[in-house]
């Protein structure tokens, strides 16, 4: 017997297996894989779902999504509520917002992969930027503050976390400039 797979189920079942317990209460357990590994893997999966969508789906919503604009702001809205620690403490405490971590992540990366091609290179550059800034603003956010933000997790947890968004933002400065400096060719080699 063979069996076949479509690609666009691989995107719906890496959905399931995070949503399971022990691998949500795994990715959960620190505030480390919850907003690097977790949050992000979510998103990745809405992304390729969204490019799964079937071409008459983006012709539908273009007059509502002219240039990528609304897909853009429902993603930066979406992003900007889950990066609160109040957030995160909720998604950790209560079933009704994790539900939610569930369902408004993936169509935050559904919008994203709709919306991002639509948009003009500037306005690209320009939300590049805004992004490594926020891991950077993050970063020394969680490593600079005294006080535990969430309060599910250790101040230990949280420097570590800053310490990683902060690695995260310079790695993603110098490729970039690398990539600007130099071209594509240096990177891709």
């Amino acid at each position: 017997m063979h069996l076949t797979i479509k690609m666009e189920w691989l995107p719906v079942a890496a959905l399931v297996i995070l949503a399971l317990p022990p691998m949500q209460k795994f990715l959960e357990q620190s505030m480390v894989t919850h907003m690097l590994v977790q949050i992000p893997a979510l998103a990745v999966i809405g992304w390729f779902l969204g490019r799964a969508l079937p071409e008459n789906w983006g012709n539908q919503l273009a007059p509502w999504n002219r240039w990528g604009i609304t897909g853009m702001v429902f993603a930066i809205a979406i992003m900007t509520y889950w990066m609160l620690p109040r957030a995160l403490d909720a998604a950790v405490a209560e079933w009704y917002a994790e539900l939610a971590k569930f369902i408004t992540i993936p169509a935050m990366g559904i919008a994203l992969g709709v919306s991002w091609p639509q948009l003009n290179p500037i306005a690209q550059g320009v939300l590049k930027l805004e992004f490594w800034a926020t891991f950077m603003r993050l970063g020394w956010l969680y490593l600079d503050l005294p006080d535990r933000l969430c309060a599910n997790y250790l101040l230990s947890d949280q420097r570590v976390l800053g310490q990683l968004l902060l690695l995260a933002g310079s790695a993603w400065a110098i490729t970039w400039t690398l990539r600007v400096t130099f071209g594509t060719r240096i990177i891709n080699t």
